[in-house]
């Protein structure tokens, strides 16, 4: 009995030693990891210390161990040889992980495949990594911008524009959110809408990460920034903010390598049309020929320049490198792989929210199940109660049956005194409606009378002013009858105008004359003014004016002329 006791206080203490231990080590892998976030080449090499210490532990300490290194070399730009590693470390974590640190493998899982150019595998593993962000309360938000970050790139790289321009703004709204330098997320978008011929859009990114430069305290830290801002504001044609940002630069990348900045820099001097400047630098890209992508453009500028410049050999050469650079690439291969991977996360969405969707059916049919079983539990106590209670008071209900017959024959005899009054009610209902339809006609009846009324209204109306133009023309004939002068001379015509007014003749062109005499010896300049006034006119027009002259009113010009209404009208206005 001692021995067994004793035995299992060694056992206890064992497990108490290896927890405290395991606790240990693990508070100096974080201690390492937070030093890594600031200085990741000090953290690798304070992480080389732990390493023998680290082979004698469990699995989950080694996992976390290599998880580790794997972030301070990706955060200390060390270019990972393969994947094996992370591989066995996805195949660990996918089975005993918690959601962060799946978050975390599957982001440098990504990293990996980033770095070894396999581009199809590093946006599956991002997507997945954003996939288990998204659904994580506790999730790493740097990370998780991050992960935008390396997902625009990519997408970027495989010209997948659209969801480049996409993934830009999202990381941008979680650097405002986190409230860290925006700089870089404005230069992915802006080179995203660049690439979209967004130029406005662009532009503005630019200008915005160009500012928050000047502004900061430290330009220094911002060198590769600046690079960027120069290549891009060179391939806009904002000449004057690339100059600005050459004169922030402090590099010479010429001197200190950097394929990028190289490009950077023939860009802007191309685009100031010193070609010879630009050359140079494209040149040193592909003497170095280890940056495929940036030889490829170097080629193409190249390629611009000599045929700018009128050099077809050299633009020839640099053609020739450019294609074969362009068949290393493959872009169309690249785009289908991607595209494949973005159907692919999609597909996982999709499948994704049925399960959300069937596991929440699957939730309310539990609850109904419950809630059913819980009321058929009621209603059989309720019953058994009732029975109980039934049975109690057996001889009362007794007592009672004879009054419940009674009322139940007054209820008898009360529906069918409802329902016959139902049936009077319907009755009513439909000769109401028979007036109603007899009122109806009744209305459109009288609305027809009043419709002829108007019509008749209308047409004694018109016969008024009929009789009243005749009275009015009556009364002109009468006042023409006494203006002697005229009637003096022209009695005869005036006789054939009464006539032709009255509908009894009509004026012949003999007739006409003698009005014109008439008119033109009692007032000689009318004429005269008439043609001085409105020049030239018709002869309908010379008899509207000299009919209007003697004082004839438009209905009776109307009647003599044979004109319109609308046309006496308007010249007698003119």
């Amino acid at each position: 009995m001692n021995k067994f006791l004793v035995h299992c206080i060694w056992s206890l203490l064992a497990v108490l030693t290896t927890a405290c231990s395991k606790q240990t080590v693990l508070d100096d892998l974080e201690h390492i990891k937070n030093v890594g976030n600031e200085d990741p080449r000090t953290a690798l090499v304070m992480l080389d210390s732990l390493e023998f210490e680290i082979r004698e532990s469990n699995d989950y300490v080694r996992s976390k161990y290599d998880l580790l290194r794997i972030r301070l070399n990706d955060k200390a730009d060390n270019t990972p040889n393969s994947d094996i590693i992370i591989k066995r470390l996805i195949g660990y974590f996918e089975r005993e992980g918690s959601q962060s640190e799946k978050q975390e493998v599957y982001y440098y899982a990504g990293s990996v495949y980033r770095d070894l150019h396999d581009t199809p595998q590093a946006l599956e593993y991002f997507f997945k990594s954003l996939d288990f962000a998204q659904n994580n309360k506790d999730c790493d938000s740097t990370m998780l911008q991050n992960t935008y970050s390396n997902l625009c790139y990519l997408q970027y790289r495989v010209q997948d524009y659209d969801d480049a321009v996409s993934m830009a703004e999202k990381e941008l709204s979680i650097s405002k959110q986190l409230k860290t330098d925006c700089v870089l997320p404005y230069l992915h978008l802006g080179s995203a809408y660049l690439a979209l011929d967004s130029s406005k859009q662009a532009r503005n990114a630019f200008n915005l990460a160009y500012e928050q430069i000047k502004t900061s305290k430290d330009i220094s830290k911002h060198q590769n920034s600046l690079v960027y801002l120069l290549c891009d504001y060179s391939e806009l044609g904002e000449i004057q903010k690339a100059k600005e940002c050459l004169s922030l630069i402090e590099i010479n990348p010429l001197v200190d390598y950097s394929a990028f900045a190289c490009l950077a820099f023939a860009q802007y001097y191309e685009s100031s049309n010193q070609n010879d400047s630009a050359t140079i630098y494209c040149k040193r890209i592909l003497e170095d020929g280890t940056d495929i992508y940036n030889m490829y453009d170097a080629a193409k500028l190249l390629y611009r320049i000599g045929k700018k410049t009128g050099n077809r050999e050299e633009a020839g050469r640099y053609a020739d490198i450019y294609m074969q650079l362009s068949d290393s690439l493959d872009f169309g291969k690249r785009q289908e792989l991607a595209a494949t991977v973005n159907n692919e996360y999609q597909y996982h969405l999709d499948q994704k929210k049925e399960q959300t969707l069937k596991d929440e059916r699957e939730r309310y049919k539990n609850t109904l199940t419950i809630v059913v079983m819980a009321t058929i539990l009621l209603a059989s106590i309720a019953y058994i109660l009732y029975v109980r209670r039934r049975n109690k008071h057996l001889k009362e209900v007794v007592t009672l049956s004879a009054e419940l017959q009674r009322v139940s024959n007054d209820d008898k005899q009360l529906r069918e005194d409802i329902e016959k009054k139902e049936q009077e009610l319907k009755q009513s209902k439909k000769s109401l409606a028979e007036s109603t339809d007899e009122l109806a006609n009744v209305k459109r009846e009288l609305l027809r009378v009043n419709v002829e009324l108007s019509e008749y209204s209308e047409a004694l109306k018109d016969k008024e002013q009929q009789l009243a133009e005749r009275i009015d023309q009556n009364k002109t004939f009468i006042k023409l009858l006494h203006q002697s002068e005229l009637e003096g001379k022209a009695e005869d015509v005036i006789n054939a105008i009464r006539q032709s007014s009255t509908g009894k003749k009509n004026m012949k062109s003999a007739d006409w004359k003698q009005l014109y005499q008439a008119v033109d010896e009692l007032y000689p300049l009318f004429k005269d003014r008439l043609l001085k006034e409105l020049g030239t006119f018709t002869e309908q027009q010379m008899q509207v004016c000299y009919l209007m002259r003697i004082g004839l009113s438009k209905p009776q010009i109307q009647n003599i002329t044979n004109l319109s209404r609308v046309t006496v009208w308007r010249w007698v206005k003119k």
